[in-house]
């Protein structure tokens, strides 16, 4: 990313990148290593991909669904670690009154530099639930909660 802005900067072209779009979820932090910190220094933003990570940040049906058609994920296809994690956070999301998929997107969208996601849905009221989180404002103590499932496994 900031070898992209130098080249811009040096060619002295008219428009510069202005957002990464990258994989990034709770169960893929890798974008917490270093682009994120360049983008708050470089004042971009962050628009994840896969913030649902297949599904399984979402709703834990997805492991009993299998995988047809333009289906992706779902299934057991799922490392052990990542359904435990996801078992975990259902069960905070459910302590809490919210769904799955509006605490893990809540949370993502409180990370430094994230402007937006990119989420994708199959039915109408997946789209909703989807939707709703952006109305949801996590507590301090809460998003502590969430980043802790997955503290030091940034993949």
């Amino acid at each position: 990313m900031t070898e992209a802005l130098w080249i811009a900067d040096d060619r002295r072209l008219v428009s510069a990148p202005v957002a990464a779009q990258v994989m990034y979820s709770l169960l893929d932090r890798s974008a917490e290593k270093e682009l994120a910190a360049a983008c708050v220094r470089f004042g971009l933003s962050i628009i994840p991909y896969a913030p649902l990570h297949g599904g399984l940040l979402a709703d834990l049906s997805v492991l009993d669904r299998p995988i047809a058609g333009g289906k992706r994920y779902g299934g057991p296809g799922y490392p052990d670690a990542e359904i435990a994690i996801a078992r975990q956070l259902d069960q905070l999301a459910r302590a809490w009154g919210l769904g799955m998929q509006q605490v893990s997107l809540a949370w993502l969208l409180s990370r430094p530099a994230v402007a937006s996601v990119i989420v994708g849905a199959e039915t109408a009221d997946e789209l909703r639930a989807n939707a709703a989180a952006a109305d949801v404002e996590l507590t301090q103590e809460q998003l502590n909660a969430v980043s802790a499932l997955t503290a030091g496994t940034r993949s």
